[in-house]
């Protein structure tokens, strides 16, 4: 999953320079902060890149939800949310 940040040019580059200082891109260093496994020292593979239809195909419209995400659901918005 890609998720979009927008930073300021300088809160950019203190990241950059915080993921640098462990020998890290900034997304694997992101990855590492999530808990996520990050390759070292080996080439990455090319990411898939997977259309909606095929997204959709994997997913279960009938699986309930979670309180955490009925209650995400419920808040009102704070932002540019799409309604």
């Amino acid at each position: 999953m890609t998720v979009t940040i927008e930073l300021s040019n300088e809160q950019a580059l203190a990241l950059k320079a915080k993921a640098a200082a462990q020998g890290l891109s900034l997304e694997d260093w992101f990855q590492k902060l999530a808990g996520m496994d990050v390759p070292t020292g080996e080439a990455r593979a090319p990411r898939r890149r997977y259309s909606l239809s095929e997204l959709m195909e994997q997913c279960d419209g009938d699986a309930p939800l979670s309180e955490e995400d009925r209650a995400w659901l419920d808040d009102p918005a704070v932002g540019r949310e799409a309604l």
